[in-house]
């Protein structure tokens, strides 16, 4: 399944095969939500096929993507998760995906059977967060264009299946402007 990517963070065969042993498969369909506001999070997603976007709603209603979950990324309301509290975002399938569900449990528990697989979880988290601070750098001190060009080649799938607003708001311009962004590209 995903061999290849543990292995490269560090897991052996022994460990590998532990995690896999706690992973709950879970399809849902493009539009679902898979976290909503106010829910406790109990498991935290790998996921193998499609895309996921997290949101929350601003003081005037209205939708702020704050992230997109590829394949072979976690994907989770990371607060709600670890401190077991309820979720202030929202989680979305943009399209219909494939995910393995670890529950908050499991991982304690594997965490307790082996040091190499604390070591896998404080290395992905490491990695979580500096994508998430250099993709908030990028987005405050670049100008729209450039915030633009940098998706494109960042997340050429998620431009194929995000929606515009929603683009629009990860990148922090306003929709009118990346979709004058946008014919400028195609002419």
């Amino acid at each position: 399944m995903f061999d290849s990517f543990f292995i490269e963070n560090g897991l052996g065969n022994e460990d590998l095969l532990a995690f896999q042993r706690e992973l709950t498969p879970l399809q849902i369909k493009k539009g679902a939500l898979f976290i909503s506001y106010e829910q406790i999070i109990r498991h935290i997603a790998l996921v193998e096929e499609g895309y996921l976007r997290t949101y929350h709603i601003d003081e005037a209603g209205n939708e702020v993507t704050t992230e997109f979950s590829l394949p072979y990324t976690f994907c989770t309301s990371y607060y709600s998760f670890y401190t077991q509290q309820p979720a202030f975002e929202f989680i979305e399938a943009i399209t219909d995906c494939q995910l393995h569900l670890l529950s908050y449990n499991s991982l304690q528990k594997l965490y307790k059977q082996s040091f190499a697989m604390n070591v896998f979880g404080r290395t992905i988290l490491e990695k979580a967060c500096i994508e998430r601070d250099l993709r908030l750098k990028k987005i405050m001190h670049m100008k729209a264009i450039e915030k633009y060009e940098w998706f494109l080649h960042t997340y050429p799938e998620i431009y194929k299946s995000a929606k515009l607003i929603h683009i629009a708001s990860f990148l922090g311009i306003k929709a009118e402007t990346l979709s004058r962004i946008r014919r400028k590209f195609i002419s």
